[in-house]
């Protein structure tokens, strides 16, 4: 979902959480947000793709630009 469309999920209650994950072994990060009818759904861009984040700080900024006063990051196993 692009950011647009999170923004209105959040502002009739529908995210619960923001959560920045690991993505990949080179260091990439993605941020999905819990629903709460259940499951998650991600930051996309305009065209459906995945954003994928080269830093925690950058992915941070864009979770709370959805209205998000908190974020959880979830460390790399």
């Amino acid at each position: 979902m692009t950011i647009d469309e999170l923004q209105s999920l959040y502002k009739g209650n529908m995210l619960v959480e923001a959560i920045i994950e690991p993505f990949s072994e080179e260091g990439k990060w993605i941020v999905e947000f819990r629903h709460a009818h259940g499951g998650f759904v991600v930051i996309t861009d305009p065209n459906g793709g995945e954003c994928h984040y080269s830093n925690i700080d950058h992915a941070s900024r864009t979770a709370m630009e959805v209205g998000f006063k908190q974020v959880r990051i979830e460390s790399s196993k």
